[in-house]
């Protein structure tokens, strides 16, 4: 789990996954149990022309005594964004 607490282990993963200008927010409660942050970041233009905004949630798992980790995607900048998919 430390390559989600936003520190240099996790900006040198996403840097090297082709992910420009890494940046995210520490983690706040929103609900008891339940942390969000916000993460930005470009793609390499080798990988992809869009920008990403997204939202993830942690939250604990009782059966591993570990975290789950939720993610929401936002693609910025998607032409015809209304009928596009991503598989």
């Amino acid at each position: 789990m430390e390559i989600f607490y936003g520190g240099n282990i996790e900006h040198k993963i996403m840097k090297r996954t082709g992910c420009m200008d890494y940046d995210t927010t520490p983690w706040e409660p929103v609900k008891p149990d339940v942390l969000e942050r916000h993460v930005t970041y470009q793609f390499n233009r080798h990988v992809s022309v869009f920008d990403v905004t997204s939202t993830q949630q942690k939250y604990p798992n009782t059966n591993t005594e570990g975290w789950i980790v939720n993610e929401v995607m936002i693609l910025n900048g998607v032409p015809f964004s209304d009928h596009f998919r991503v598989c």
